[in-house]
């Protein structure tokens, strides 16, 4: 035997035989070592929802895609669940809705148990409907919506959808404490054109699109709130809840609108308001050249207006790369995965907003006053960003946030934000006043309107703080919203509260300059009106005769009155088309037609035109002769009608003046004799086409001022279309900026038929018609077409248009009645003769009473359809929420 096994055989020996009392404390040692290395048996989790109370709850359950009319497909859920009396909150569901009970009851019936539960993509209509039953059971129905408008998962009641681009998938998520309830009927719609897969494999369909399951043992599920099992009958034992799970290939169009958060969709998004920007600037700039080559030094006046819409141009395509690449560059950090808190957020967010105030600024050049109140509202946002720790804005993302930083957040906010409106004041009233647009000063005869702080000061200050009530009052029913099943008596919802609020204050200066930088198409407008103004010619019939007022008078006319399209499935990129549309079709619809105008036509003598002769001196000539025309043609009326006495006057007399007056005195006089009207031109005509006054700058301003009250009913129109009708309102409610965006979007649409309203006089004496209502189709005309091609781009993307048709009954509307003042302000020297108004119009227009009456009778019954047929049934949706 070798050394190896006899140590072996040696040791073994030993312990064997030699110690056994060893040998079982050995064994007892390793046996309790063992057992202290066993990890302990789980204990059971506490059901704090007492889950044992709701095996006998119904539950059934739906989701509903809709793709159509909308740019963004919504979400609709529905969850109905009888909670049989013996569950232990069955009684907590009758409470307040702020009872931490409630809360509670709820949250096992809708929530996964655990955790705070905040939804912010889900949105309600109204808290769940709970109804107490007579067997002591509560029935609650809870409706949920979204809107799959990001690349990524939205919720919606115990439903998910998660957007991959050409496919997403619609998933039920049901909460624990219904796992063991019976589920009558789950049932997904996922739309046109239906589901190409489905798991598991459903029981039946609905409707054309529609999957049905029925989970519950007893086959098909009795319909919601009947079917109850009846006491002393044993129900079978219910089945397991299916994992759901749908998968879909959305169209094109929905597709694209899920991806607007991607860095890629946003870059194209935004690209469009830049390029847009880009190309107005381009105009603008033009329009300069061209002034600068005219004859002649310009005036002081001239050249101001000149440099300011030079600096505009220029600073407005500065001002869209800061609001959209600022937008870019947020998502950009978003996607990059870093967590940027509120030192990181405000450095790049308050510089970016003091930079839109530079801009601003090179363009508003205010007073010394001025210059001190926006250096004493730029100390809070400078000390904020460049010393955050004073302010106990720390780096560190799960810290909560002291009161000190959520008062220097909001008071940097509110500063930054008052500094943007009041650099925006300031600049609007630079360009008006450099213009000539405003009145001259009272005070001081002969100088121009100085902006004044204490006016400015006030106004401003008011409106800031209607902004941020309303933003704070929307910020708190946002929270209220996502976190309505939080529980609020532990500490963490309070300091969650605090941190939300903090965060919405440093996230609103980006929203709330790109919100003010849709209306800077406001300041475009008014450097154009200045420059017009300035440098209009006195001899010009209109500003189409020009090169250079007929570029930026078709440019104003694209900026002012045309309204924004081109936003395919959401994206901007081809926007800009839609305003070069409106420009060639207002030049389009005027150019080739103004021969046809009664200023136009030859005079019988010289063949001359009439525009040609018609100076201020004519134009009263042909008042005071329309007048003798429209009582000759009385009398002869009378005289058909046997109404003169014993010497009625002869027809051969009463026509002879009429044949003389359209004797027109040239100047200088012809030597073939006196110059006539043309034939099918009658003095009352010519007087109409000349307007009421005697320049065509003096005219569209006019017919801007007498449109002013057609246009605040036709703004209210429009702003319950688009922003209060259906679903509009509650939109409003929900946006930050909604209800006070309600009076930017009054300012805007009225700017809008002014804007239209002052085309349509600078252009009154080209433009063809006898009358006003007549001349009012061209315009209207040029404004419905870009409109009507957005309506099939729209309705190519299955899209809304229905606010587009009502924006151009309503322009057609403020325009007529506008043309209808112009005539009447035409003869208003003539208003001291007639009792009314009416009967003026009426002798203008060479109508009877019952004539019109008829005519105003078709009016309303054309009116009632139109509202009807656009109004009665809705059909347009809001925009989705972020």
């Amino acid at each position: 035997m070798n050394g190896r096994n006899r140590a072996v055989r040696v040791v073994t020996g030993g312990v064997g035989g030699c110690l056994p009392g060893r040998s079982t404390a050995v064994l007892a040692l390793l046996l309790m070592l063992v057992l202290a290395a066993t990890p302990p048996a789980a204990a059971d989790p506490v059901d704090e929802c007492r889950s044992t109370g709701l095996v006998t709850a119904r539950v059934s359950t739906g989701v509903l895609l809709e793709h159509g009319k909308r740019t963004s497909t919504t979400v609709r859920s529905e969850l109905r669940v009888d909670v049989p009396a013996a569950w232990a909150f069955a009684r907590d569901l009758l409470l307040s809705e702020e009872s931490p009970e409630y809360i509670r009851a709820m949250s096992c019936l809708t929530r996964p148990q655990g955790g705070q539960h905040r939804r912010w993509s889900e949105w309600r209509d109204a808290p769940p409907l709970v109804t107490a039953e007579k067997d002591g059971g509560v029935t609650v129905v809870d409706r949920a919506h979204t809107w799959v408008n990001v690349y990524d998962t939205v919720q919606a009641g115990l439903w998910s959808v998660r957007a991959d681009g050409d496919r997403w998938t619609i998933s039920l998520s049901p909460p624990p404490s219904l796992a063991r309830a019976r589920w009558t009927e789950i049932k997904v719609d996922p739309g046109a054109p239906g589901a190409e897969t489905a798991s598991p494999t459903p029981d039946g369909g609905a409707g054309t699109t529609a999957l049905l399951w029925h989970p519950s043992s007893s086959g098909k599920a009795p319909p919601a709130g009947k079917g109850k099992p009846k006491a002393g009958v044993q129900a079978p034992p219910p089945e397991p809840v299916p994992a759901v799970s749908v998968r879909l290939k959305p169209s094109w169009q929905r597709s694209w609108g899920s991806q607007s958060n991607r860095l890629a969709g946003l870059l194209i998004d935004r690209s469009g308001y830049v390029i847009s920007s880009a190309v107005t600037s381009a105009l603008l700039l033009s329009g300069v050249a061209l002034y600068r080559r005219r004859w002649g030094p310009p005036t002081a006046r001239q050249d101001r207006t000149l440099r300011n819409l030079a600096q505009w141009g220029v600073a407005s395509t500065v001002l869209g790369l800061l609001i959209d690449g600022g937008a870019v560059l947020q998502q950009y950090g978003e996607r990059r995965g870093g967590i940027l808190w509120q030192d990181d957020l405000a450095l790049r967010n308050y510089g970016l907003a003091l930079a839109f105030v530079a801009v601003l600024l090179t363009v508003a050049r205010p007073t010394r006053r001025v210059w001190a109140a926006l250096a004493c509202l730029t100390v809070a946002p400078v000390l904020v960003t460049l010393v955050p720790g004073s302010f106990d804005l720390r780096s560190e993302a799960l810290l909560g946030a002291s009161g000190l930083a959520l008062a220097a957040e909001t008071t940097a906010s509110v500063c930054l934000f008052a500094l943007c409106s009041l650099t925006f004041a300031a600049a609007a009233w630079r360009l008006a006043t450099d213009g000539g647009l405003l009145p001259a000063s009272r005070r001081f005869p002969g100088s121009h309107r100085v902006l004044r702080l204490r006016v400015a000061g006030p106004a401003v200050l008011a409106w800031t703080i209607l902004v941020s009530v309303f933003f704070a009052l929307t910020e708190e029913r946002a929270w209220r919203r996502a976190s309505w099943l939080s529980d609020r008596t532990v500490p963490d919802y309070g300091r969650d509260h605090w941190n939300d609020f903090v965060w919405e204050a440093l996230h609103s200066v980006p929203r709330a300059q790109d919100w003010l930088s849709s209306y800077l198409w406001l300041l475009t407008a008014v450097a154009l009106l200045a420059v017009l103004r300035a440098w209009r010619s006195a001899t010009a019939v209109s500003p189409l005769e020009e090169p250079a007022d007929r570029l930026l008078f078709v440019t104003f006319f694209g900026v002012a009155v045309i309204l924004p399209g081109g936003y395919v499935a959401g994206f901007s990129t081809i926007s800009v088309l839609w305003q070069l549309l409106g420009m060639l079709a207002l030049y389009g619809f005027v150019a080739p037609f103004t021969g046809r105008s009664a200023l136009a036509q030859p005079l019988e003598g010289s063949g001359r035109p009439l525009a040609a002769v018609a100076d201020a001196a004519g134009r009263a000539t042909l008042l005071q002769k329309s007048r003798s025309y429209r009582e000759i043609h009385a009398e002869l009326r009378r005289l058909d009608q046997g109404l003169f006495g014993d010497t009625p006057p002869k027809r051969s007399d009463l026509e002879r003046h009429l044949s003389d007056l359209h004797d027109w005195p040239a100047s200088p006089p012809l030597s073939g004799g006196t110059e006539r009207l043309p034939a099918k031109i009658s003095v009352v005509d010519a007087a109409l086409a000349l307007g009421p006054r005697d320049t065509w700058w003096a005219n569209g301003s006019r017919c801007a001022r007498l449109s002013l009250i057609p246009a605040v009913p036709a703004s209210f129109l429009m702003i319950w279309v688009w922003q209060i009708r259906g679903e509009g309102w509650a939109s409003s409610l929900s946006d930050h900026f909604g209800v006070p965006g309600l009076l930017l979007s009054f300012a805007g649409w009225t700017a809008t038929w002014t804007g239209a309203a002052f085309v349509l006089g600078a252009l009154w004496r080209r433009l063809p018609g006898q009358r006003g209502a007549a001349k009012a189709l061209p315009v209207t005309f040029a404004f419905a077409l870009p409109a009507a091609v957005d309506g099939l781009v729209m309705h190519f993307t299955d899209e809304s248009t229905a606010g587009l048709a009502i924006a151009v009954s309503a322009m057609l509307f403020v325009l007529t009645v506008t043309g209808i003042a112009m005539d009447f302000d035409t003869f208003r020297t003539e208003r001291r003769y007639w009792q009314s108004r009416m009967g003026l119009l009426l002798s203008v227009y060479q109508m009877r009473y019952y004539s019109l009456q008829f005519a105003y009778l078709v009016a309303q019954i054309v009116a009632m359809i139109s509202i009807w047929q656009f109004l009665a049934d809705p059909n347009t949706a809001p925009d989705p929420k972020e």
